[in-house]
């Protein structure tokens, strides 16, 4: 970055944005900006406020306009529901030159919208994807990035000790991988919740605990993965009608089954490619081969349908 090291700016200050300015400052990054323009905080500032910024190292500035217009990066840390509309408002407030990180869980097309504003403008863009909890690694989490900005977002900030790892220079794409790990991640939250409350209603959450967790420590996920992958297309139709039985059970301890209910039409929908003899018939096939067949199945039924 050279001797002068740029003005940086956060809309927003949730969780990942105290965390990374509370670290940039702690590398040498002389002024962190920061506007709240959210439900909660927001201009007039409370004192409250005030002070939790300045324990972060932060300035703040009373609107989102100052800030785009002193910074030299912005990264943008909403709230996903108003992430679009304060894209476009940092777009159309930039000044040439800036760089213009959003770390926001948007969709790809939301980004690439935002990107062609940005763009428009003169200023460069990053699709920036936190590929973990900022609660379990801090400023060190893994940022997925692309956009026609990210190589310079990572030749300026990898040496302040963010893990950046680029993604090529197109918005949208980093953001793809997120939305579908979100899928995952998110889907492993909600089950996990409906199953262990499931388990406290019916006595035996302890045991249940064991019964989830000690498989799943014992293996590697990416093993875990390709196991479900490769026979799910075999016993698709099978697990589904398992999973309807595990919902009433639920139902009976008076808990909604929703995710259980949601796993039994998935399952369902797999089956309902009819690829189960094509591969019963074929002695050794990999994961990425049944996804393959898949991918097929779903274009042809979506270009007749």
């Amino acid at each position: 970055m050279g001797v002068t090291r740029p003005v940086i700016g956060f809309v927003g200050f949730g969780e990942a944005a105290r965390c990374f300015t509370r670290h940039l400052v702690g590398q040498g990054v002389p002024e962190v900006l920061v506007f709240c323009g959210g439900g909660t905080n927001h201009p007039p500032y409370t004192a409250a406020f005030r002070d939790q910024a300045a324990e972060h190292g932060a300035t703040l500035v009373d609107t989102q306009a100052e800030l785009v217009q002193r910074c030299d990066v912005v990264f943008s840390a909403v709230v996903v529901s108003t992430a679009a509309r304060v894209g476009a408002d940092i777009a159309g407030q930039l000044r040439p030159g800036t760089l213009v990180v959003d770390v926001n869980a948007s969709t790809p097309s939301t980004k690439r919208a935002i990107a062609e504003a940005v763009i428009s403008r003169g200023g460069a863009y990053v699709d920036a994807n936190l590929m973990g909890a900022v609660s379990i690694y801090g400023a060190t989490v893994a940022l997925y990035c692309s956009g026609d900005g990210a190589e310079r977002f990572a030749a300026d900030f990898a040496p302040l000790g963010l893990s950046i790892e680029l993604a090529g220079p197109v918005a949208g794409t980093a953001a793809a991988v997120k939305m579908l790990r979100s899928v995952v991640t998110k889907g492993i939250e909600a089950l996990v919740i409906e199953a262990l409350t499931a388990a406290s209603l019916a006595g035996v959450r302890e045991a249940a605990m064991r019964g989830i967790c000690g498989p799943m420590d014992a293996t590697p996920f990416s093993t875990f993965v390709d196991m479900c992958i490769r026979t799910d297309v075999l016993h698709a139709e099978r697990r589904a009608v398992e999973m309807e039985g595990v919902a009433e059970g639920i139902r009976e301890l008076g808990l909604s089954a929703v995710m259980t209910e949601a796993a039994a039409a998935r399952l369902h929908a797999s089956a309902a490619l009819g690829l189960r003899e094509d591969f019963a018939k074929t002695a050794q096939y990999t994961a990425d081969q049944v996804l393959d067949a898949y991918a097929a199945r779903s274009r042809q039924a979506r270009q007749t349908g």
